[in-house]
């Protein structure tokens, strides 16, 4: 068998560099996940940056999966604008038809309960037909789901945005709302360190909505998406994602 000429070998050598260069500079370094500043316990700006059960919940994933990640709290209307620029992901976003076109979504991260806030004089509310005809508080940028954003494109009844949970409820106390929608975790953790006792909540859940980590589909980190969601998978396989939940909402730190 003839040998191979050694230029044409360093030549090989030297065009395989080159291609493995180019791959690993077309590949982003890592994620940079923004989460809404001002929803907790799911997601808020701590004294440390990026806090609650999303950014804990993210990089842990992000931990076991390999992949480097900057979780930022900010504005959720400014993580909307970099998820549509490419420019970074989002985490704690809900999937709706319209997103889809748009973006690619991790595997769900967690299940978020849409439940209303009203007057304790007020009848209750129970479903997404008693907003009819309401003032509805909900905070800027989010989706509660296509039949909610349906009924609100249809006029059925005026939904005015705010910047928080405490802000909605702040103009719920002073009746410039009829209703507010939120996450039960986070709507319960606002009522109670704020003292509302003539605020109730409604039992029955509006909407449940999972919630997930999502990319922009021209971003180019469908690799990374990938990788995170097989580590999803194995946290919710040997326990660890049930026993991260639990103790978040026990109010244990995460383990190291």
């Amino acid at each position: 068998m003839s040998r191979m000429p050694h230029k044409i070998i360093q030549g090989l050598l030297l065009l395989a560099l080159l291609l493995v260069q180019q791959s690993q500079a077309g590949e982003p370094p890592g994620l940079i996940v923004n989460v809404d500043a001002s929803n907790p316990p799911l997601m808020y700006a701590g004294p440390h940056g990026a806090s609650g059960l999303y950014p804990t919940l993210i990089a842990k994933i992000c931990e076991r999966a390999g992949i480097a990640v900057t979780l930022r709290a900010g504005s959720w209307r400014l993580a909307l604008q970099e998820l549509g620029k490419g420019s970074a992901a989002a985490g704690g976003i809900i999937k709706t038809a319209e997103r889809e076109k748009l973006f690619n979504f991790s595997q769900p991260l967690f299940l978020e309960r849409v439940v209303m806030a009203y007057p304790a004089k007020a009848s209750g509310y129970g479903s997404l037909a008693d907003l009819n005809g309401k003032r509805v508080g909900v905070i800027a940028g989010w989706s509660y789901g296509d039949d909610f954003d349906h009924a609100r494109k249809d006029g059925k009844f005026s939904a005015l945005d705010g910047d928080s949970d405490e802000q909605n409820l702040r103009q719920l106390k002073l009746g410039r709302l009829d209703v507010v929608l939120g996450i039960r975790e986070s709507l319960q953790l606002a009522l109670r360190q704020d003292g509302y006792r003539d605020i109730s909540l409604s039992q029955a859940v509006l909407v449940s909505n999972p919630s997930f980590l999502a990319i922009n589909r021209s971003s180019q980190q469908q690799a990374l998406l990938t990788r995170f969601n097989l580590a999803l998978e194995a946290m919710r396989r040997d326990g660890s994602y049930d026993a991260l939940l639990r103790d978040f909402f026990a109010g244990k730190p995460a383990a190291r």
